[in-house]
């Protein structure tokens, strides 16, 4: 089934994995966004537009940034997981975290 949220809807329910991933002074100091493609990263698509596979969702964490291309044909809940699995990936491989596998988080029912 394909997810159809909003920029905004994407960012709510990515921010309470990533928060349960970071600790907390990394939490509070990260920006997290959504991008139309890797050549328009700093481009910020503004919340109220939906989501579409061409986008990522780009975030910067203790001065390293990364992202995740969206993944919407899957639902809601394997969105959320490629996503946090590719943070978790990009934690590991900081410079603030090197190393560090940082367990996902239970991501509950699909909605």
């Amino acid at each position: 089934m394909t997810v159809v949220m909003t920029v905004g809807e994407l960012l709510a329910a990515f921010r309470p994995v990533a928060e349960q991933m970071l600790r907390p002074d990394e939490f509070r100091a990260a920006e997290f966004w959504v991008c139309s493609d890797w050549s328009e990263r700093l481009r910020r698509v503004v919340d109220t537009e939906v989501a579409d596979e061409g986008m990522a969702l780009a975030w910067s964490v203790a001065g390293d940034d990364g992202d995740s291309w969206l993944w919407l044909r899957e639902g809601e809940q394997e969105l959320l997981l490629k996503v946090a699995d590719d943070l978790q990936d990009f934690i590991a491989e900081s410079a603030f975290a090197w190393g560090e596998l940082r367990p996902i988080p239970p991501l509950g029912q699909e909605q």
